[in-house]
């Protein structure tokens, strides 16, 4: 197994991702077909012979070249053969021939992604620190795309509470996008993993991000969308995740909000929708969620509202008992309800415990 003949095979016009796995399938390796092209003549046809006899042949000098920048800037390489590879990721159709890490991968961890706009509500915000704070308080790792809004809230949010995080890049690994991401890159570098396919220096555009969002949904056991427009390139993610059939959650927003339409919309298609953190948990049996007596996490006000809901309350009437503006109670309740302290059904206030 040599890294070199993955990034070599990779710079040959006319092979991808699919039909470099293909090959792996078919010889255990590419290196063996690079070295004996006429091999492919009675599997793949003259045309891809054809293609790997006649490559450049500058193209092993350029990947010895790209194994050096990566090795001077503090990347590895690791390939579809190489036991540090994920094997999650090995099990979509077209998996990264290699990827770059400024890490390793932990073996006991698993991943689930969380993504959403880069245009949030308040809403969105709570949902998003509350949905992972729970996941790594669990042991469950965070995949996301260290774009500006929620996948921001979800990076910081895991590194805040001692969870392992890994941002999936729309460039090169060395490339920082949005820049004003520059701190959380550099405390992922430092605590979490930042992977990419793309070659260094390599910069982002509107024709990687869609790629990246593969291999979000490709490293992961489920995705979790928390708000996204109709046209957020977090459907696209989603919609990778349903191909490989992987879980896709969604937490429905308010019909008025134009940056929950998508959200609401993967619910119209099938996606599980998220009304209590619980529905992770039950939905993906093998996350394991620690029982932890809610009594003990009651902050001063949830104490307050806990003692003012002995009986069934609107939340209006429950407003004005507690002085608490509506607006400010309902994301009070939200995260109270996610706690499994209450339910709130047709905007009345229950107990739970």
């Amino acid at each position: 197994m040599s890294i070199i003949d993955y990034i070599e095979i990779s710079f040959i016009k006319g092979i991808g991702n699919r039909l470099i796995k293909k090959l792996i399938d078919r010889y255990g390796s590419v290196g063996v077909i690079l070295n004996n092209p006429e091999f492919l003549k009675e599997d793949f046809g003259d045309k891809l012979y054809d293609i790997v006899k006649n490559r450049e042949k500058n193209l092993r000098k350029k990947a010895e070249e790209e194994i050096k920048k990566a090795e001077k800037l503090g990347f590895k390489i690791v390939c579809l053969e190489d036991n540090e590879y994920p094997d999650i990721l090995k099990e979509i159709p077209d998996p990264p021939a290699y990827i770059y890490l400024s890490g390793s991968f932990p073996k006991d961890i698993q991943l689930v992604s969380v993504v959403g706009s880069r245009k949030h509500t308040v809403y969105g915000k709570s949902v998003a620190k509350k949905v992972v704070k729970s996941l790594v308080e669990n042991g469950t790792g965070i995949v996301s795309g260290l774009a500006s809004g929620i996948d921001r809230i979800a990076h910081e949010t895991a590194l805040d509470n001692n969870g392992f995080t890994v941002a999936v890049l729309g460039g090169g690994v060395d490339q920082i996008f949005p820049y004003e991401n520059k701190d959380i890159y550099r405390k992922i570098r430092d605590k979490g993993l930042l992977v990419s396919e793309f070659p260094i220096g390599k910069k982002p555009s509107k024709f990687t991000f869609p790629i990246r969002n593969r291999i979000i949904a490709g490293l992961s056991l489920a995705t979790i969308v928390i708000e996204a427009s109709e046209k957020s390139g977090s459907l696209i993610t989603a919609r990778y995740a349903n191909e490989y059939g992987r879980i896709v959650f969604s937490v429905p927003s308010n019909i008025t909000n134009p940056h929950g339409k998508g959200t609401n919309n993967l619910i119209k298609e099938g996606a599980v929708p998220i009304t209590d953190i619980q529905d992770i948990y039950e939905t993906v049996s093998y996350l394991k969620k620690n029982n932890v007596s809610p009594e003990h996490e009651l902050s001063s006000i949830e104490s307050v509202i806990l003692e003012l809901s002995s009986s069934p309350v609107h939340i209006d009437m429950l407003s004005e008992k507690s002085g608490i503006k509506v607006d400010d109670l309902m994301l009070i309740l939200f995260d109270m309800e996610m706690k499994g302290i209450i339910s709130i059904d047709n905007g009345m206030v229950l107990r739970n415990i």
